[in-house]
């Protein structure tokens, strides 16, 4: 019922709103348009701009071509030999190179007369560091999951419906909240978390199928989104370096892991996303309401098999930036419904962050960020509930805290005319409860240097910091410390 009263209410705003249009088919001026649910902070001095749309082009013509190959090393500094095992199953060796990987993208942007642009992004990549260490040593869903990838990150056609109404159609991301390094409101896209914290969220978010629609009044955007395209996060590989088959302690034998099932294209699977977003002199603010999949599972025991499957959740929230001189304040709120808990009953969430970034230093920017997630009645089993226990119940711990908390500190300095960064990210998670309150997090300094227009440079290290065994996340990537880098080159 909460599902079709979601639906009801995005259709009937939209039709509201788009009735209340004045000069529907009116002009559309020639400067590009502003979304505002997809950065949220552009300009904190201007108000919002009219309303258009336009692709850039090349010499005039209707279509452009651009892209990028690059070649990837990383090199992990602190594994064994071979991997902890189930006896029986075959122990890996995930020490010494980790990836040797050639990428490319290549993006065609097109113009169809002055109202109409689209778009086709696509990557793909093949890590031979595989071949080399040999890929018999491996199970094949290690090889499945970090081998090759092939990825549309982008397939759409945007347009003016209307002098303040767009359309947008296709596979696409959306940007919610303000935060940089955590997600509070962020969770329209599945992220690709096989190596987490290697990238940053901006890398990591993966593009589905949806309709969007954006109203634009004002200092206001109203957007309502379908999102036909039931996509999940794509997790690290069971038994791989950075999800090993002993992560919740005793190993689990491969076979016994259970599979996730992925929701089916359809109607019932279909989510549903509203965002009101404002921009003023000086600050802005953005309402969220969105029912997605969550990729939280739940176990699901049969006589045939015992599987992983998702549900959807409901959330509504809210963020805010807030320019005060040299600081910028941001926040961001979230309540979120019916989470699937694997321990207990369905329960509600509130997840909450405050932060700042500071730029009163020559060419630097300090940002730190802190966020809260509290569960509304708190059951401690949720915490206590070891494997053993759970699975003579044909269920899974859940491995959280009533409050779990996580801070991000984040610099990054500029030098030789902008044409080098050097950046440094601490991201830490912490909370309430038994044991140890400290679970874990990381820390990565890198260097991103463009030494031409079309040649650009990357290289740092990560580091993994081991925690709790009561959240045993971070405590199962300790040993995951590596160093990497890019060359790249784009046309």
């Amino acid at each position: 019922m909460r599902r079709w009263a979601l639906v009801g209410l995005l259709l009937c705003t939209l039709n509201v709103l788009a009735d209340e249009l004045d000069d529907a088919m009116s002009g559309f001026e020639e400067t590009e348009s502003l979304h505002l649910g997809e950065r949220g902070f552009d300009d904190l001095k201007s108000p919002l701009p009219p309303k258009t749309l336009s692709t850039p082009v090349i010499n005039g013509s209707w279509y452009r071509f651009s892209g990028y190959g690059a070649l990837q090393f990383s090199y992990n500094t602190m594994q064994s030999s071979e991997s902890t095992v189930a006896p029986g199953d075959k122990a890996m060796d995930f020490s010494g190179l980790s990836s040797l990987k050639g990428k490319a993208g290549l993006s065609l942007d097109m113009k169809h007369g002055d109202n109409w642009r689209s778009k086709i992004e696509a990557v793909v990549w093949y890590d031979s560091a595989w071949a080399i260490k040999d890929k018999a040593n491996y199970t094949q869903d290690v090889l499945d999951r970090y081998e090759y990838f092939f990825d549309i990150k982008a397939a759409y056609i945007q347009g003016a419906l209307t002098k303040n109404l767009d359309i947008k159609v296709g596979r696409q991301r959306v940007i919610w909240g303000k935060s940089d390094s955590i997600r509070i409101t962020d969770i329209i896209n599945p992220l690709d978390n096989r190596s987490p914290g290697m990238v940053d969220i901006e890398d990591q978010r993966l593009s589905e199928l949806m309709t969007r629609l954006d109203y634009y009044f004002g200092d206001w955007g109203l957007s309502g989104m379908i999102i036909h395209e039931p996509r999940m996060e794509i997790e690290p590989a069971f038994g791989s370096d950075y999800r090993p088959s002993d992560i919740f302690g005793q190993p689990i034998p491969y076979a016994k892991f259970p599979k996730r099932v992925n929701p089916n294209w359809s109607v019932e699977n279909m989510q549903y996303a509203v965002s009101l977003d404002g921009h003023f002199t000086g600050w802005d603010i953005s309402y969220y309401l969105a029912q997605v999949f969550d990729n939280r599972f739940s176990v699901e025991v049969s006589d045939a098999s015992t599987v992983r499957q998702v549900s959807l959740i409901n959330m509504i929230g809210a963020a805010s930036n807030l320019a005060l001189g040299n600081w910028l304040i941001k926040g961001e709120l979230a309540v979120i419904m019916d989470i699937n808990y694997r321990s207990t009953a369905e329960k509600n969430r509130l997840d909450t962050l405050i932060g700042v970034d500071y730029m009163g230093i020559k060419d630097m920017v300090i940002s730190f960020e802190f966020a809260n997630r509290h569960i509304f009645s708190y059951e401690d089993k949720m915490l206590t509930m070891s494997l053993e226990q759970a699975s003579a119940q044909n269920s899974f711990p859940d491995f959280v805290r009533e409050d779990s908390m996580q801070i991000a500190l984040r610099t990054s300095y500029s030098f030789d005319h902008d044409n080098a960064n050097i950046n440094y990210l601490l991201s830490l998670a912490f909370g309430n409860g038994e044991g140890s309150q400290f679970d874990g997090g990381f820390q990565r300094v890198w260097i991103d240097y463009k030494y031409t227009d079309a040649i650009s440079l990357n290289a740092g290290l990560v580091h993994y910091i081991g925690g709790s065994s009561l959240v045993p996340f971070y405590r199962a990537l300790e040993d995951n410390g590596r160093i990497f880098s890019e060359i790249k080159y784009s046309f």
